[in-house]
């Protein structure tokens, strides 16, 4: 006997004028209505020409969903806060209903039908702008690997839901030198406005309850009232032209 079964899908529209709208995440429920699994977009390709899509917030939404999904404790309660707090041109399609078998197979055949970018005989890389944090991270990740650091450090560090869930945070890398916590965070140079009030008033609230340093890794065109801010709350911010210092550090730190 088949069970019957919902899903939603999550839905991004870069223009919050128009009706166009992108599938970027699939929920499907169970017969009882609790969640039973969910499913990403495996990449935002079908975005990339849009003048309008914010894909650095795409790509960040992506690794904290996937993060949290691998987790899997208080999965569920992050899904439930992401549809009740919804932003960013982000909204939810109404329930389907639907017969179906093994939820497994019924999440991949849902997830191939409404979230797969057609294929296509050749697909041109994304290109990556800088001042963006993907730029920013990925020179910063080129620099720790190329002084043979980057193996060294914890990626994708959880940080702040010591002190309550509302204050979860992911830090790029960290490591603990004799024994206190340093963090290494890129910033985007567009939001930089948006993020860097959010990342001092998480670190301020690490920092009162653990000894803990933070660097955030910067364009060298961040204006000065950004960088001011992140030095009232503690962070030291290290522009990429500065990176090969910040490596050294790292490097002194690990006694290497």
């Amino acid at each position: 006997m088949a069970d019957v079964y919902t899903f939603q899908l999550v839905r991004y529209a870069p223009n919050r004028l128009s009706d166009e709208f992108y599938n970027i995440a699939l929920l499907l429920y169970g017969p009882g209505g609790g969640l039973i699994d969910a499913r990403f977009a495996p990449d935002f390709l079908r975005l990339r020409c849009h003048p309008l899509a914010d894909l650095e917030f795409l790509h960040q939404l992506k690794q904290d969903f996937e993060n949290r999904q691998l987790a899997g404790e208080g999965f569920a309660g992050y899904v439930e806060g992401l549809r009740l707090n919804l932003s960013q041109g982000l909204h939810l399609s109404e329930e389907k209903a639907f017969e179906g078998g093994h939820p497994v197979e019924e999440i991949e055949r849902l997830a191939r039908t409404y979230l797969a970018t057609p294929r296509r005989s050749e697909v041109r890389p994304v290109e990556v702008l800088p001042g963006t944090r993907r730029w920013i991270h990925g020179r910063l990740q080129e620099t720790l690997r190329m002084y043979h650091v980057l193996e060294r450090l914890d990626a994708g560090v959880e940080v702040g839901s010591f002190v309550s869930p509302r204050f979860a945070f992911q830090m790029d890398y960290g490591y603990r030198p004799n024994g206190r916590s340093r963090y290494l965070h890129a910033l985007s140079l567009r939001h930089d406005m948006n993020d860097a009030p959010r990342l001092c008033f998480v670190f301020e609230r690490i920092r009162g309850r653990a000894d803990a340093t933070l660097t955030a890794v910067v364009d060298d065109s961040l204006p000065e009232d950004t960088r001011e801010l992140l030095g009232s709350s503690g962070i030291e911010a290290c522009a990429v032209a500065k990176l090969d210092g910040l490596a050294l550090a790292v490097r002194q730190d690990l006694g290497l």
